[in-house]
């Protein structure tokens, strides 16, 4: 797999909608990207894909709304760059074949909000219509989501109708067994979690020598896929990139560990210290979240509260407000996502070819990846292997990436398949001159100076110059 990574400076703007605007300096640079990368800046995937194939696109569609009162343009891959991948998807395919834009958000997005407000819709209404011999879809690769109930406070789980017809028609189990990297933990697997999902559920398919993940089959059957993540901050494993955004071909979040219950000093990893109130609060979330469906909507509520109560008191108490693996002692995250990379990559269940083009232009920093702050950079990144593209974000986020663990141990662990060459020897290839093509050294990536999550502090690069703002 190559490891070269390149980077393409623009403005730090949006087109507007349609997105119709071919000289717009994000599409001008876009093609220079591909044109730097070998690719014919007119049909850049063309050396991928041929009429009649499929091409499987997909962005960070997380949730419907930014949960920090931000707007989603530091949330969402944008629609307009979105636009520009489905065009030139289209060119490649010689107006024949199919495209398929599709996620799996949170279980609490509403998918149908999500595409009216980022007009995804209308993208690809227009698309149809100039191009009506491809088919065209927008797809929600969730098998759970989250309906609203008027007297609870928090709304209920529910499956999506013919709920087995459509996991046997449309996704694929995958046990990666002791190949997993959560073997390693795999005696603490009684106590991983993921929010608001029945422990039970998830004790099935995470356990000695079994790890079962449940993937989109889009992802084997796609000629091309093509990785589109926003590059954005996040609390749990530092940053959104290339890697961390293929959690999304996963279509139920039983399967997918996200922390392991109970303090750092006694073994676990969704906080630090110990305090009994915690471990009461962990307690009762699990039984309320293995008995929400059978309680009765005022009982639920009342419940709620009480537990939003002793949560905060629990943190005023231990003294710390980390929780649910929200902070840089997350030892589970990084290894679910590595697993899901190596699916997504390295097994039966593969595309064909997958890539991945970063959306930076407006990025988002702070309490990613549910409550980014805008961030604006200008910036585009490409390439084919999502380790290295991480490695060159951390860089640029200010991070010092050993202490970033997707990112350090997808280039070295001795397990990783996308181990390539050390990064002291590892050199990009930059446009951010804008018209100058350059090989720069990773550790002459300039630092931008992110905004770190909470709990994130310790991981950032020692700060021994100014931070760069390469749009002045």
């Amino acid at each position: 797999m190559l490891c070269d990574v390149l980077i393409a400076k623009t403005e730090s703007t949006y087109p507007i909608f349609p997105y119709d605007d071919y000289n717009h300096p994000m599409y001008r640079s876009l093609r220079r990207m591909f044109e730097a990368w070998g690719k014919d800046p007119d049909n850049p995937f063309g050396s991928f894909v041929g009429p009649g194939d499929t091409i499987v696109i997909k962005p960070n569609w997380v949730t419907h709304q930014n949960m920090g009162g931000h707007g989603l343009e530091s949330l969402l891959t944008h629609s307009s760059l979105i636009k520009y991948i489905v065009f030139f998807a289209a060119v490649a395919l010689r107006g024949r074949g199919s495209i398929i834009v599709g996620d799996a958000p949170l279980q609490g997005c509403n998918f149908q909000k999500l595409v009216t407000y980022t007009g995804i819709d209308r993208v690809i209404e227009a698309a149809r219509k100039g191009y009506p011999a491809i088919d065209f879809r927008i797809e929600d690769w969730r098998l759970t989501v989250m309906r609203d109930e008027v007297l609870s406070v928090r709304p209920s789980q529910s499956q999506r109708n013919n709920y087995q017809q459509i996991v046997d028609r449309d996704y694929i189990l995958v046990n990666l067994g002791k190949n997993s990297f959560l073997e390693d933990i795999a005696d603490y697997s009684r106590d991983f979690r993921v929010y608001a999902y029945k422990k039970d559920l998830m004790r099935r398919h995470h356990y000695v020598g079994k790890h079962e993940y449940l993937v989109t089959k889009r992802i084997k059957q796609a000629d091309l896929f093509i990785n589109l993540p926003k590059m954005k901050t996040h609390m749990k494993e530092g940053l959104t990139g290339a890697l961390k955004n293929v959690i999304g071909i996963n279509g139920h979040k039983e399967y997918l560990p996200h922390h392991i219950k109970g303090a750092y000093q006694s073994g676990g990893d969704a906080y630090m210290r110990i305090h009994p109130m915690r471990n009461m609060h962990e307690w009762l979330s699990d039984w309320l979240a293995d008995n929400y469906a059978e309680m009765a909507g005022f009982s639920s509520k009342m419940f709620s509260y009480f537990l939003d109560l002793l949560r905060w008191s629990s943190v005023l108490c231990a003294g710390e407000s980390t929780s649910l693996g929200s902070w840089s002692g997350n030892e589970t995250i990084w290894r679910t996502t590595l697993d899901l990379n190596h699916i997504l990559y390295f097994s039966e269940a593969s595309p064909q070819k997958t890539i991945t083009i970063i959306d930076g232009i407006i990025a988002g920093e702070g309490q990613g990846p549910l409550k980014p702050r805008p961030k604006p950079v200008g910036i585009l990144l490409a390439g084919e292997n999502p380790a290295y593209i991480d490695a060159v974000i951390a860089k640029l986020m200010g991070y010092n990436v050993s202490r970033i663990p997707t990112v350090f141990n997808a280039i070295y662990d001795r397990r990783s398949k996308f181990a390539g060459p050390f990064l002291s020897e590892f050199n990009i290839i930059s446009m951010l001159d804008r018209d100058e093509l350059q090989q720069v050294a990773f550790d002459d990536i300039p630092d931008m100076c992110f905004k770190k999550p909470k709990f994130w502090g310790h991981a950032a690069a020692p700060k021994n110059a100014k931070c760069c703002d390469i749009n002045k």
